[in-house]
C-alpha cells in the first residue's frame, strides 16, 4: 500500500467518524501516548524511525494531566 493510498483511507475514515486528522497527526499521538507509560524515549525514536532524538522529542506533546500528576508528586 502506498503512502498516498494510506492517506486517502485515513482521511476517508476521519470524515466518516466526524473529525479531521492525518496519518502524520497520528504519529504525534502515538509518540505522546507511548511516553505516558512511561516508555524510554529511545524506544519511541526507534518505533517512529527517527535518526535524531531531537526529532522524536518534537513529536511528544505536553499532556496537561500528566504534568499535573507529576507536580502533585512533589
Amino acid at each position: 500500500m502506498s503512502q498516498n493510498q494510506l492517506t486517502h483511507i485515513f482521511r476517508h475514515i476521519s470524515d466518516l467518524v466526524g473529525f479531521t486528522s492525518s496519518p502524520h497527526r497520528f504519529r504525534h499521538t502515538v509518540a505522546t501516548q507511548l511516553m505516558k507509560k512511561p516508555e524510554n524515549v529511545y524506544v519511541v525514536q526507534k518505533l517512529l524511525g527517527h535518526k535524531d532524538i531531537s526529532v522524536t522529542l518534537g513529536y511528544i506533546e505536553h499532556d496537561v494531566e500528566m504534568l499535573r500528576e507529576t507536580v502533585n508528586l512533589l
